[in-house]
């Protein structure tokens, strides 16, 4: 299967403030922290000169797969989804998009269907959005689309943490 797109899509400021977490640990343990740009500069710092590191992001894109996009990927439980799926055509009227939380294995769609919180029947849409509920327990779930209601399998997914 394709890589988590939680770990694959707009997850880069995560992975930068890990990334700067990291280098901060490693600072501690040697005093200095050194940056090298993609343009090959270089800062060193020495620990006790950073008051404090701030990572921003110009221009917030959506996380998104092949078939579906989200604004943000982090949700307090109970809290309103709004998921957009779109390229949908030539699926059944039966092809569905459910949330399955991430530990379940990936391609099929029984499976999908044994473990899903909610889901949403496409009806033939090319493209919309649906509007789901986050869950309740804190963790990592997925979006799902599977192609059909009965033995079809897993066509994409996007993950999504409630916490």
């Amino acid at each position: 299967m394709r890589e988590s797109s939680y770990r694959r899509c707009g997850k880069k400021k995560t992975l930068a403030l890990l990334i700067i977490a990291a280098l901060c640990v490693a600072a501690l343990a040697n005093g200095l922290l050194v940056i090298t740009l993609k343009d090959g500069s270089i800062y060193e710092f020495y620990l006790d000169e950073i008051e404090s590191v701030i990572y921003t992001a110009e221009v917030e894109e959506p996380l998104g797969s092949a078939y579906m996009s989200l604004y943000k990927d982090v949700f307090a439980p109970g809290e309103e989804i709004t998921l957009y799926f779109y390229g949908t055509e030539g699926l059944e009227t039966y092809a569905w998009i459910g949330i399955v939380p991430s530990d379940i294995p990936h391609g099929s769609e029984s499976d999908n269907d044994m473990h899903d919180i909610a889901y949403e029947y496409i009806r033939g849409r090319t493209d919309g959005m649906i509007v789901f509920t986050a869950p309740l327990d804190r963790g990592f779930y997925d979006f799902r689309l599977n192609d059909s209601d009965y033995n079809g399998k897993e066509l994409d997914y996007i993950t999504f943490e409630v916490r």
